[in-house]
């Protein structure tokens, strides 16, 4: 079973992190729950108030407008001429020429109360007088509309006005357009009348008022008459089916402080209803604000600080994580060290060290590594000594086959050849002992060893017949690059003897590159013999000829353990061969240069 990851698990860093984390998160939270409670109650209280303030401020909008139109309406009413005209025969109008003078005494009358915007025409219905001769579209005969319902309603109630959709008189009337309808009493009874007046209103001047009414995107404006008819309604477009006939009995008849109702239910929904009655109409003004609405002011509130919760993170994240990792550099910066340390690199820069319990672990770290570091050298210093010793001892005796080749290769030549050829091997020969001795010192230069294996592969090719091509592609900043001496001519013997004399044409090619890599040297011997498998591969530092069992000079294993006692463990030689294509030798040793600093 997986083990489960724990608090107490995580590293320091992390611990303070999520520390700092649930400091900022606990406060917000907090401050997010109270506000959400404080902020729904607030919100409900402002909207009880503000939709009371705005049915109030619209109710005497509509009280004004109303009021301005009913002026009209009364003046036209009872004047005169008006009244005179409705009730008079209707015989006496059959003269055209009379009929004319009294249509144009009326329009005159009619017409000067046409700069009220509001109003788009004035019409008079009349039982007699002009209209029971001829009438036209502004003056019509009462008679003709006596059963229909608008008119039989209008006749049976006892108020002097009132107010209906213009699609109850004229069917190709707008939708939003209204009609105000005014009675006109008779000279001798006020209680009963000979005409009507109608004020065709515009839609949207009732209209323009409810929207001013909308307090949130669901809140819908009705305003409605006796009837139950809704005259005007402002909801963005819904048209719901409100109960008007119901709510319009919550308001009792004369009641000037209106109704309010907190928890009215419509279609399932909680509202705040509010009605107020228009003075002097017979008009109605409700407003409806769903509950809904003011959950979702809360809602955003509650939103808002979430989103500058959320920009606020983005930012304290990375704060937090950098105000931790800086308490705890000094920790990561001791964990790196110890690790170095485990993987055998003990010459490090001391740590600084402060006074508290970190800095007391850290001078303790310090003296152990130096106590470390001084075992460490004295017990390389006893293996180097060791070394140089068999060194020097090898050196005395470098690779005795060859030598013994090479001198009866002489003897040979000194027979069948001329003296020419023999001072020309002598020369080699030369040349290849003064580069292997270096007059007894430890490093040489790639110049010195790329020197020396061309001239163990001139002597070679005298003894194969020139079968061996070596190809040198070192760059010339690097010739003097120092390095142990007599590392790369084993390399080469073992590629000439176990890799190309192994072919059938006994000739090959033998190429050799170098290159500075991140303050190191990569030097590269890549031959085209017969290569090896990969468990050739996987015994050649077993062995210390390197693996092979027919000499090879110090050894693949002799020159690894050279490297690695001069440099460190992170340098040597690695091998990557292929049988029947060839073999590639890589060698790492650091970039130290004579006469410059390291690279």
């Amino acid at each position: 079973m997986k083990k489960r990851l724990r608090f107490t698990n995580l590293s320091i860093r992390y611990k303070l992190f999520t520390t700092y984390l649930l400091v900022i998160a606990i406060p917000f939270l907090l401050l997010l729950f109270i506000h959400l409670n404080l902020t729904q109650q607030e919100n409900k209280e402002a909207a009880v108030h503000s939709s009371r303030k705005m049915l109030d401020e619209t109710k005497s909008y509509l009280e004004y407008k109303s009021q301005a139109i009913n002026e009209v309406l009364n003046f036209i009413a009872f004047n005169p001429l008006l009244q005179t005209s409705v009730s008079a025969d209707s015989r006496q109008f059959e003269d055209v020429n009379h009929w004319h003078m009294e249509a144009l005494r009326l329009s005159r009358l009619v017409n000067q109360f046409r700069y009220n915007e509001d109003i788009i025409s004035i019409q008079v219905y009349m039982k007699d007088g002009l209209a029971g001769a001829t009438e036209n579209s502004d003056f019509l005969n009462m008679r003709n509309y006596m059963r229909t319902p608008w008119l039989l309603r209008f006749a049976a109630a006892n108020a002097a006005f009132t107010w209906v959709p213009s699609t109850e008189i004229d069917a190709d009337s707008g939708s939003a357009e209204l009609s105000i309808l005014r009675k006109i009493p008779n000279a001798n009874n006020i209680r009963e009348f000979d005409g009507i007046v109608r004020a065709r209103v515009q839609g949207d001047a009732m209209q323009s008022v409810l929207d001013h009414a909308i307090l949130t995107p669901g809140t819908s404006a009705l305003l409605f008459n006796e009837q139950g008819q809704i005259i005007s309604r402002a909801d963005s477009g819904r048209s719901l089916d409100y109960p008007v006939l119901e709510i319009g009995e919550l308001l009792s008849a004369g009641e000037e402080t209106g109704y309010y109702d907190e928890n009215y239910s419509f279609n399932g929904q909680r509202h705040i209803l509010g009605l107020q009655h228009i003075p002097n109409t017979s008009m109605t003004v409700a407003l409806f604000v769903p509950y809904k609405d003011i959950l979702e002011s809360s809602i955003k509130a509650r939103n808002r600080i979430i989103s500058i919760f959320l920009l606020v993170i983005p930012l304290m994240l990375p704060l937090s994580f950098f105000v931790s990792a800086s308490a705890t550099r000094r920790i990561r910066q001791l964990i790196l060290h110890v690790r170095k340390v485990k993987n055998g690199k003990f010459q490090l820069a001391p740590l600084p060290a402060s006074e508290d319990e970190i800095g007391e672990l850290t001078r303790n770290f310090n003296m152990m590594v130096n106590n470390m570091t001084g075992l460490i050298e004295e017990t390389y210093s006893l293996g180097r000594e060791v070394k140089n010793k068999e060194l020097n001892a090898l050196q005395a005796q470098i690779n005795p086959h060859f030598l013994y080749n090479t001198l009866d290769l002489i003897n040979v030549m000194a027979i069948e050849s001329g003296s020419r050829e023999i001072k020309r091997v002598v020369d080699e020969l030369a040349v290849f002992y003064k580069l292997s001795l270096s007059n007894g010192k430890e490093y040489v230069t790639l110049e010195s060893e790329l020197q020396h294996i061309e001239a163990y592969v001139r002597i070679q090719n005298m003894r194969f017949g020139n079968g061996i091509v070596l190809e040198l592609e070192v760059p010339r900043d690097l010739f003097d690059c120092e390095l142990p001496k007599i590392v790369l001519q084993p390399l080469v013997e073992n590629a000439i003897l176990h890799g190309i004399m192994e072919k059938e044409d006994e000739a090959g090619k033998i190429r050799v590159t170098a290159a500075a890599d991140k303050g190191d040297v990569i030097i590269e011997l890549i031959d085209d013999g017969i290569g090896m498998d990969a468990s050739a591969l996987a015994t050649i530092f077993l062995e210390k000829s390197g693996g092979v069992s027919k000499g090879g000079g110090y050894g693949v294993r002799n020159i690894e353990e050279r490297l690695k006692l001069s440099y460190g463990i992170s340098y040597g030689i690695t091998f990557a061969s292929t049988p029947g294509i060839g073999t590639r030798v890589s060698m790492r040793v650091p970039d130290r240069r004579t006469g410059t600093s390291s690279a």
